[in-house]
């Protein structure tokens, strides 16, 4: 049934981002797993009313860009046969913000809405810039033009901006996994594993996908409200340990390697193979880190001992230290695998300048259990997975920030340390009076 919105709430709200730390390529088969964490980065969306609009009007700005307002109208839906459309009046095109809105707006058939502004603030850690940058600092450019860390900013704006439009008309977050992901995947303009939009809503866990059926067939609202089969099991990094994020900018990427790995997959018989004990070897780390993180709780002494001495040479033989040494060989055994996917299907997931970076920074630093070129990998990002301890954080900052690193076509380039971690949590409702 088509109706005009009932309330308006001004509301707050935000999204995190994500990285993949296992299960890169695997996450796109519903059969196999990925380790995704959300991360401490977040995109906000902030609503308000704006009674200089004409009604129906709902106004997007992103005030940290240049050209970087858009504005939309919203028609139809007077009854249940007409949909309700929306139609962009000013402003560059911006699939991601059109396409959410239209669909938030379209599933909860409102024919009429108050004028409205929605204003997006994207933490620092989603683009370059210098750690000393202001929180949510202008960077004077179109985001066309801002270089991006990898960290999900589509997903995350796709689920909070979706969060936002739900919670200022109807008070409530239903249904918001579903109308993420649909949204995210049209404006992508195809049906991916959903793992980034998951991690959005719900925080860290491990991931099966949903069948790219759920989006195939059928209306908006037949597709959201259908039912769906991803599996989340909520996950934590364990107490006592951290994740560090780098961003590798050395000029250099290759395009088109999910599309490579898929096709080596489906023309290698052997390819099955190598999948399945990749996936044995991630299901691996995944319980060792439930293990780590059940030891922490059980014996908290002694875990926190072995969180104070791993990798300092002064290591006492205990079941914490063992699972320490554990999830480091394990990330070493999951890395031998991917090097060999990437051989065989000859796409550079963990290129070997990526491997010098790693193999370097945990030689150097005590308290590195061990490193990834997360997701699908290649030459943009690597996440540590180390100790918390404040020396090794800050060894390992200094580290990245003075290695050069050298691609395989020659050029040099930088790794800036990013100012995100490790968070549990998914979307949330924030304090409105803080923007």
């Amino acid at each position: 049934m088509s109706q005009s919105t009932q309330s308006f709430t001004p509301s707050a709200v935000s999204a995190p981002g994500k990285v993949l730390l296992a299960g890169g390529y695997l996450v796109l088969d519903k059969k196999y797993s990925g380790l995704v964490f959300a991360l401490s980065a977040r995109i906000h969306c902030v609503s308000s009313a704006l009674p200089s609009l004409p009604p129906n009007t709902i106004k997007v700005v992103s005030p940290q860009f240049t050209e970087a307002e858009w504005t939309y109208q919203v028609t139809g839906g007077d009854n249940d046969a007409e949909e309700v459309k929306v139609t962009q009046v000013d402003g560059n095109p911006n699939p991601f913000v059109q396409t959410t809105v239209s669909q938030a707006l379209s599933y909860l058939r409102l024919s009429s809405i108050p004028p409205t502004r929605i204003t997006i603030h994207a933490d620092n850690a989603y683009y370059s810039q210098p750690p000393s940058s202001p929180r949510f600092n202008y960077l004077g450019v179109p985001i066309s033009r801002a270089h991006k860390t990898g960290l999900g900013s589509s997903a995350a704006l796709v689920t909070s901006l979706t969060a936002c439009l739900l919670r200022t008309f109807t008070g409530s977050f239903a249904p918001l996994h579903n109308l993420a992901q649909s949204a995210h995947c049209a404006a992508q303009g195809k049906i991916g594993s959903g793992f980034d939009v998951s991690a959005a809503v719900h925080g860290s866990h491990v991931y099966h996908r949903f069948s790219p059926s759920c989006l195939e067939s059928g209306g908006l609202r037949e597709q959201v409200d259908g039912k769906w089969d991803h599996e989340v099991e909520a996950t934590k990094v364990p107490k006592g340990l951290r994740l560090v994020m780098g961003d590798v900018d050395c000029g250099s990427s290759t395009p088109g390697m999910v599309r490579k790995v898929l096709a080596w997959r489906g023309s290698d018989e052997t390819a099955e193979e190598l999948w399945r004990d990749l996936e044995g070897r991630n299901t691996g780390l995944i319980e060792l880190m439930a293990k780590a993180e059940e030891r922490s709780r059980e014996d908290g002494e002694e875990w926190q001992s072995a969180v104070k001495t791993w990798g300092t040479g002064e290591e006492a033989e205990t079941e914490s230290m063992k699972l320490l040494n554990e999830i480091s060989k394990q990330v070493g055994a999951i890395r031998e695998k991917i090097r060999e996917m990437g051989s065989r299907a000859e796409v550079p997931i963990e290129p070997e300048a990526q491997t010098k970076l790693l193999d370097a920074a945990a030689a150097a630093v005590p308290g590195v259990l061990g490193g990834v070129v997360p997701g699908a990998g290649g030459y943009d990002a690597v996440v540590f997975l180390c100790v918390d301890r404040d020396e090794t954080v800050e060894q390992l900052e200094e580290f990245l920030r003075g290695y050069k690193f050298v691609g395989e076509d020659g050029k040099g380039g930088s790794v800036a340390v990013l100012e995100a971690r490790e968070e549990m949590e998914g979307v949330r409702v924030e304090d409105i009076a803080q923007y």
